[in-house]
């Protein structure tokens, strides 16, 4: 009987700490920064995010950290959508996007909060940053991570500039002499 009973009480024990009525939050912290004008050209405000199986939908401003958003414990890279020269204030969508990943795996527990900096330090992609994703890495960020907003669009890695994908197919063609018609 003493053994079931401790047996009993060390397995309950580890439920009690498995649990934790805290939830697992995030929040993206933009860390370029805060020009007085939101639409200078130095500006960087993130245009989305996402960790794990979290979005980040709101953009968010230099110098501004995002609402939290529920998580799942783990550990994963995180992804974000630079915005340059873009005032998140307005209506406009922005006119570049640099897709960027957080230079090192991030993790949480269950409870805890994990902060997402994006900066010029703590992410790579940003070209003006000299810090650009290899393109293997910047088409997994824009087919994976955020296909709806890159649908029908090419982004070149090495210069951090998007196009539409026929314009791209249309130049990579023509520097082979090759035509990829209508």
């Amino acid at each position: 009987m003493n053994v079931r009973k401790t047996v009993l009480l060390a397995w309950c024990s580890s439920i009690a700490a498995c649990h934790t009525s805290e939830p697992t939050t995030a929040v993206l912290s933009n860390e370029y920064s805060a020009s007085t004008d939101a639409r200078s050209a130095t500006a960087m405000p993130v245009y989305k995010g996402w960790w794990a199986v979290a979005q980040f939908p709101d953009p968010v401003a230099a110098g501004q950290v995002s609402d939290p958003v529920r998580i799942v414990p783990g550990r994963d890279y995180g992804y974000a959508l630079l915005a340059p020269g873009w005032d998140p204030s307005t209506e406009a969508l922005p006119g570049a996007l640099i897709p960027v990943r957080s230079a090192h795996e991030l993790s949480v527990e269950r409870g805890e909060l994990l902060t997402f900096v994006v900066s010029e330090q703590a992410t790579v992609g940003d070209c003006g940053a000299g810090k650009p994703l290899s393109q293997e890495d910047a088409d997994y960020v824009c087919q994976r991570i955020f296909p709806e907003v890159f649908a029908g669009l090419r982004y070149d890695a090495a210069s951090c500039t998007t196009a539409p994908a026929r314009d791209a197919e249309a130049g990579a063609a023509g520097a082979s002499g090759e035509s990829t018609g209508p």
